[in-house]
């Protein structure tokens, strides 16, 4: 079942219009892709929203919680695992990478993965980067075209290359 699953996710659900595009066709693509990426992702809960083009792989790697949100060709590339909380948002074109080269002083040495973690509420905006090993705070805001390489606190807004905080939210 699951192997249907992610071939017509891949092959046909990804590519459907965009959930507010078209009227009823977006909200029908809307389910169609939300049916399927629950199929894939084992730890999904049904009430969440998968927008046109999210490519997550097998999605054996993601958990999400209720009212999640995978924006507009998010991907997420690598071994470690993505968890995404409750009523999190993201815009289009999200990456998030869990693994990275392992590098030695002769070259590189296989790869080293880990974990990323984006809160209960949060907004990443469009065209963000997400680095392995990074936690994003509770209510925290990430400015679109950010590169996030460390933990972002609990209600702050950070924004930049590297992501540095911006302000801190009431």
């Amino acid at each position: 079942m699951r192997v249907l699953a992610y071939l017509l996710y891949h092959l046909f659900a990804k590519h459907l219009p965009r959930s507010y595009d078209f009227g009823p066709i977006g909200r029908i693509s809307k389910k169609v892709r939300s049916f399927l990426g629950c199929r894939l992702i084992p730890q999904a809960p049904r009430s969440v929203f998968i927008e046109r083009g999210a490519d997550f792989g097998s999605g054996k790697n993601v958990r999400l919680e209720d009212c999640a949100c995978i924006g507009e060709n998010a991907r997420f590339m690598g071994e470690g695992n993505v968890h995404i909380k409750q009523h999190a948002m993201m815009g289009p074109e999200v990456l998030i990478i869990t693994s990275d080269h392992q590098m030695m002083e002769e070259g590189f040495k296989g790869y080293v993965s880990e974990d990323v973690v984006i809160g209960e509420y949060a907004w990443i905006g469009a065209r963000v980067i997400i680095l392995k090993g990074v936690a994003i705070g509770r209510h925290a805001i990430v400015a679109a075209g950010a590169v996030v390489t460390r933990d972002v606190p609990a209600f702050t807004v950070v924004g930049g290359c590297p992501a540095k905080v911006i302000k801190y939210r009431k």
